[in-house]
């Protein structure tokens, strides 16, 4: 049975926003974001790793419509964004894992690339993640209640198609019971009740989220095989809905029919 345990690197990072910003500065992103390290090695510039251009033809680069400097706004949501990981459950750029960026986000690019190490018990991840509800000056994290209606629309470019979640954790991400899951569809409707605590098959309690409950981060989790397991991918958009609404080009049974098949690996 897989299980996605946050490091204390993840509360480190979201915890020290207030002084760090784990967004990043407000320079304009070069053609590489400051990576020129191999995928997973966040090194930096002068990390000694392969060369820019080269690195670049192989990894996407889009811009967000709700990420400016590492702060995403849509809807009722607000907060700075963030990657972690467990100790050696993967390889990840940029590295926010010691409480700042390493390179910053820039501009409009939300984007992750790396490796998710391969394990016998599935237990590699890797998480792109943002604070729900909080400033622009780095302050509390806040919470946010889930709505009785509606859902959760995540678009993102993933050229390589690799697996990927959306996770809503909530003020307890190390516990099992305070986080929900789902796989990502881009583009398409997770209506807040498809959320599911261990949402992967086999997974169990598989408890739906629920009406009010507080949140405080969401994500998007690359949840790992027994393989290595590259990844990349940029954040797109991100639309919060409340209200009676459908699956956005589909019904709700098509987003649950989407979530039993993408859930098949556990």
């Amino acid at each position: 049975m897989r299980t996605l345990q946050l490091f204390k690197g993840t509360i480190v990072c979201a915890g020290l926003l207030a002084t760090v910003r784990c967004g990043g500065g407000s320079s304009a992103p070069d053609a590489g974001l400051g990576w020129s390290a191999e995928a997973g090695d966040s090194t930096g510039s002068d990390g000694g790793g392969a060369d820019a251009t080269a690195l670049d033809a192989a990894l996407v680069y889009a811009p967000s419509n709700v990420v400016n400097d590492g702060y995403l706004t849509t809807g009722p949501w607000a907060g700075y964004g963030f990657t972690a990981t467990d100790p050696g459950a993967a390889q990840i750029v940029p590295d926010c894992g010691s409480g700042s960026c390493n390179p910053p986000f820039v501009g409009k690019y939300f984007c992750m690339h790396g490796t998710v190490t391969g394990r016998m018990d599935w237990t590699g991840f890797a998480m792109l993640g943002w604070n729900v509800n909080q400033d622009t000056a780095g302050g509390a994290q806040l919470t946010w209640a889930v709505p009785e209606t509606g859902g959760l629309i995540v678009t993102v470019e993933n050229p390589s198609d690799t697996p990927l979640r959306v996770q809503l954790q909530g003020t307890n991400p190390h516990s099992s019971a305070d986080r929900w899951c789902a796989p990502l569809v881009s583009g398409q409707l997770i209506p807040w009740g498809s959320l599911l605590t261990n949402c992967w098959t086999g997974g169990k309690p598989q408890n739906p989220l629920t009406p009010g409950t507080p949140i405080q981060q969401a994500a998007i989790i690359v949840p790992g095989l027994q393989t290595e397991l590259p990844f990349n991918f940029c954040l797109i958009d991100v639309q919060v809905q409340s209200g009676d609404v459908d699956a956005g080009g589909g019904s709700d049974d098509g987003a649950d029919d989407a979530f039993d098949d993408a859930s098949d690996d556990g």
